[in-house]
């Protein structure tokens, strides 16, 4: 069974995660770390994204500098749809054959906070989203990221909102700190979808 794991920046998504692998069992794919396996050099899409972004982007070790390579999407009113028809079709493809290689496991979770904008939807047989309260969410990201509320908020409101995830996923995780509330939602889910 592979689900879905989505929802806003700040949610808590990797607690859910950790709860899953550690108690379950479960096979990770997270949509970001191989979104970072894109910009390394050797890689199809390094090269697509110097030559579309400049190789100014990179630094003296040919790595991509993500600060530069933010700004010159910043500087462009399509540099982000022109990064992400870059990476995106490399991270399912990536996605694509890690499914396939545990195609034999019994829970496979793929954490993406654009699952359906990506199209990653079509891989899950069903779809969970991780939603916490507002203020909460800016309170993780200013301490654990070091936002600012203004930079938080510009975040979240490009973020589908709670009322979006729930008429698009199966069920909703609740995540507001309360871990033995959020370990029986996932239980109650799992019962009810497997016999683990």
């Amino acid at each position: 069974m592979v689900i879905g794991i989505t929802g806003g920046v700040g949610c808590g998504k990797s607690t859910v995660l950790n709860l899953l692998e550690e108690k379950y069992g479960a096979k990770i794919i997270e949509a970001d770390a191989l979104g970072h396996e894109a910009l390394k050099p050797g890689t199809e899409p390094y090269q697509k994204i110097c030559d579309t972004f400049g190789v100014d982007i990179t630094g003296e070790d040919g790595q991509i500098l993500r600060p530069l390579l933010a700004d010159k999407i910043y500087q462009d009113d399509n540099g982000r749809e022109r990064l992400n028809a870059i990476v995106h079709p490399f991270v399912k493809e990536q996605i694509c054959k890690q499914l396939n290689e545990w195609k034999d496991e019994p829970v496979v979770c793929l954490e993406t906070a654009i699952l359906f904008e990506t199209g990653c939807d079509t891989l899950c047989d069903i779809i969970w989203a991780v939603v916490t309260d507002k203020e909460l969410r800016i309170q993780r990201l200013m301490e654990s990221r070091g936002y600012s509320r203004e930079k938080t908020e510009s975040i979240m409101r490009v973020q589908l909102s709670d009322k979006e995830w729930e008429k698009r996923c199966d069920a909703l995780l609740v995540n507001n700190g309360n871990l033995q509330k959020l370990q029986e939602r996932i239980e109650e889910l799992l019962v009810r979808k497997t016999n683990l």
